[in-house]
């Protein structure tokens, strides 16, 4: 047993005090001469004797109320099931901070917690307290050091929540550099997302012991996604945003959601199946590129919230260099339509000024000269820009170098019949609308490259050859989209495929969004929603809208944030963290209470026998 307040012990001396007063007044009763008391002692001798009896009771009950006070006063701390007092040990102690605590009081009770945690421990023992996420700049946890029982109190004290998602790997990585006086124990208090237990060093999953206090926690609902439902039509009065909401909660779930930008507001009625997705369709000006969209009713406030900031659609410049036949058909089909194109052709990249150009499209070209190498290369080093390479029957060493960046080219196939294409990554811009759809069914390939590529291909034909391979702003392509190579440029797929490969290239940033914790590299002067100015290379460290002189940006929550689901019990013990329950560990070691009713029904009992 410890007592948190060990003073108040001294209070206990004063339980002499009653039998003092006892042992005085006895001591001065005086015999006095009367005249005989025969008959009255056989009457009385019962009565006389429950009186004295009765107040060596009460003398027992004042001693026990003055204990009972001052045992109470010193708050008594029993020893918990799994930690005994006056632990001896080097605590590194990490308290979730992380935004998921803002369900309900989850914060308030992991400090708490933490405190709880720290009274087990002597004052002897050395402690390192740290924040699963870091208030500010990493910069806050690169030297933790080990620190006095006082000081950890005072730190707890001074934690905060954060908006940002961290993981305990990341804490890990910040033991103190001196070496520890005792045994490290590490303890992390928190609500157990599976998020945070993300790459958990395995060091820790053999003979370290590791704790976890869990923090109880529940459903939520949350924004998962915000984006044009169409990233590619230009629309002239309206455009669709879609909205993808995630049931985290195992329950259904029934509220309202609700977008606002500026003077426009609609709300839409919905509900969720419990761990289900659901996608709803606002319908905006194109006059509005920001606002924000809010679910009602639920648990993480913030994370209801998503700020979206938009560029929509626009006409980027395209030069075809070689041949455009099909291409520029498709790109351009009549000067009535509205296309998202303007197109140029040119046979050669020597005297063409690439500036005002937003792709370059290689259409079957042998090769380059080195200055159009070294052009093409300054390119892709623009914002906004992309180079497609449709690869002909020959492939020169210039244009092999310049293309080596994304890939390498073995040899020409000429497969017997045909080939098709076999597999598309449907989850890529380029190939998403295609999901569900027949159009690139039955589209045969006679003559293509093979390309060698360890990763970014989206497309593979038959035999699993790559088709379409995309490294940054640069893609390659197998073959060049000719009668005598394909017949794609006759199938209903062919004009979205172009439209979604040169978009995705060149247009690859609709969103202005990015999430707590990014640094925004490339935007300057960028003032908070605080009205503060953010420095050079700055975290994002709250939600909302964020301005520069001509562009917002919305900072949002990452989504992975409200997914409350924790680690099961069957991962931890696979991680070997040893999880402690609160209510069976920790809690009911405080006879504070006790104690004191203890006091009051003595002092009740000490009237039931003063009026007998």
């Amino acid at each position: 047993m410890t007592f948190l307040n060990p003073l108040f012990l001294i209070g206990l001396s004063l339980v002499a005090v009653p039998i003092i007063i006892h042992l005085w007044f006895k001591k001065r009763l005086q015999k006095i001469p009367f005249s005989t008391l025969t008959f009255l002692k056989k009457t009385e001798a019962k009565r006389f004797g429950w009186l004295k009896f009765r107040e060596i009771l009460i003398l027992i009950l004042r001693c026990l109320f003055i204990a009972f006070l001052f045992l109470s006063l010193a708050r008594p701390q029993l020893s918990s099931g799994i930690f005994k007092t006056h632990r001896l040990a080097s605590l590194f102690l990490v308290v979730d901070n992380s935004y998921s605590m803002a369900y309900g009081e989850n914060f308030q009770l992991a400090k708490e917690m933490a405190y709880k945690v720290l009274s087990l421990y002597s004052t002897t023992s050395e402690f390192c307290i740290l924040p699963l996420c870091p208030a500010a700049e990493q910069n806050d946890i690169e030297k933790p050091f080990w620190t006095t029982k006082k000081s950890a109190l005072e730190l707890v004290k001074k934690l905060d929540l954060s908006y940002k998602s961290c993981s305990i790997r990341d804490v890990l990585l910040h033991i103190p550099d001196e070496k520890p006086q005792y045994p490290i124990e590490y303890i992390y208090i928190g609500d157990g997302q599976e998020l945070n237990f993300k790459d958990f060093p395995t060091r820790y999953t053999q003979k370290t012991l590791f704790y976890w206090l869990k923090i109880p926690t529940g459903g939520n609902v949350g924004i998962t996604r915000v984006s044009l439902k169409d990233p590619i039509a230009m629309s002239l009065d309206n455009y669709d945003l879609n909205v993808v909401l995630s049931n985290f909660s195992p329950r259904l779930w029934t509220g309202r959601v609700g977008l606002r930008a500026g003077d426009y507001y609609y709300e839409k009625n919905c509900e969720i199946d419990a761990g289900k997705n659901l996608s709803l369709e606002f319908l905006l000006p194109v006059s509005i590129h920001r606002g924000k969209v809010t679910i009602y009713g639920d648990s993480l406030a913030i994370d209801n919230v998503y700020f979206f900031s938009k560029v929509l659609p626009q006409k980027l410049n395209v030069l075809i260099v070689g041949s455009d036949e099909f291409l520029r058909i498709g790109l351009s089909p009549s000067n009535e339509l509205m296309v998202p194109f303007y197109v140029e052709t040119v046979g050669e990249l020597s005297r063409t000024d690439l500036r005002k150009f937003d792709v370059v499209i290689l259409n079957g070209i042998n090769d380059i000269s080195v200055n159009d190498k070294i052009k093409l290369a300054h390119f892709l080093n623009r914002d906004e820009t992309g180079i497609i390479c449709f690869l002909g029957s020959e492939v020169g060493e210039n244009l092999t170098q310049f293309i080596k960046r994304c890939c390498t080219i073995e040899n020409q196939i000429s497969p017997k019949g045909y080939v098709t294409l076999d597999w598309v990554d449907y989850g890529h811009p380029v190939f998403n609308v295609f999901k569900g759809s027949t159009a690139l069914k039955n589209v045969k390939f006679y003559y293509f490259n093979n390309i060698i590529a360890d990763n970014g291909i989206i497309a593979r034909l038959s035999g699993n050859y790559p088709f379409i391979v995309i490294h940054d702003n640069l893609a390659i392509v197998a073959v060049q989209f000719t009668p005598q190579t394909t017949n794609i440029m006759y199938k209903t797929g062919f004009v979205p495929l172009l439209y979604r490969l040169i978009v995705s290239l060149a247009f690859r940033t609709q969103d202005r969004e990015f999430y707590v914790g990014t640094r925004p590299k490339t935007f300057k002067k960028l003032k908070a929603p605080t009205g503060e100015y953010l420095s050079p290379e700055s975290e994002f460290l709250i939600p909302g809208f964020y301005t520069t002189d001509d562009d917002t940006l919305g900072v949002n929550v990452t989504p992975d944030e409200g997914n409350l689901t924790i680690l099961g019990n069957e991962r931890a013990k696979i991680l070997n963290i040893h999880t402690i329950n609160v209510e069976k560990d920790l809690t009911g070691g405080d006879l504070t209470t006790p104690l004191l009713y203890l006091a009051l029904f003595v002092i009740l009992l000490e009237l039931v026998l003063l009026l007998i």
